[in-house]
């Protein structure tokens, strides 16, 4: 009997089930990120997204790696939650004191003290504790352009300027 294989990359105007939920597990959340990663260096992510044919590009990567079918909706909404909590973990680790990053977990640390209080500030952060997000160091690469604040707020991706005292800044 022959059966039709399903197309590993579909639009996301295509109707929606709970069968039809995206599983992400570990190695597939790492993969993802790495080859968002790798068409972000290829200068493809434009306004923190991509298109629709990288979408797809990206969805056929994954199929093919991992015989997982992906719509171009769940890898929107996936890689838009991993911004989120990277920001979040961006937050914690590079403007906030006594928080740390451990690369082997791929979670925020602190001491016990930090998280009572940093929970008790902020409640709705509690789950922060225990998520870990794998290749920290490429989604601030990817996403800190995002994280530019102020008139004078410097993303990392732009080269250092130096204007040696001579003008003030505005």
């Amino acid at each position: 009997m022959s059966r039709k294989r399903k197309e590993p990359c579909t639009t996301s105007s295509e109707p929606r089930s709970r069968i039809n939920d995206a599983r992400w597990d570990f190695p597939r959340v790492s993969l993802f990120i790495k080859l968002m990663y790798d068409h972000y260096k290829k200068g493809q992510l434009i306004s923190f997204t991509f298109s629709e044919q990288i979408w797809c590009e990206i969805g056929v990567e994954l199929y093919e790696r991992n015989r997982t079918q992906y719509t171009v909706a769940q890898l929107k909404g996936k890689a838009n939650r991993f911004r989120m909590l990277w920001r979040q973990f961006y937050d914690l680790v590079y403007k906030r004191t006594g928080f740390g990053w451990d690369p082997t977990t791929y979670t925020v640390t602190a001491s016990e003290d930090r998280w009572t209080e940093w929970i008790a500030a902020n409640p709705r952060e509690f789950g922060l504790r225990k998520k870990s997000l794998p290749h920290f160091d490429l989604c601030t690469e990817m996403f800190s352009t995002s994280v530019a604040t102020s008139n004078i707020a410097r993303s990392s991706a732009i080269p250092h300027f130096n204007n040696n005292g001579d003008d003030e800044l505005m």
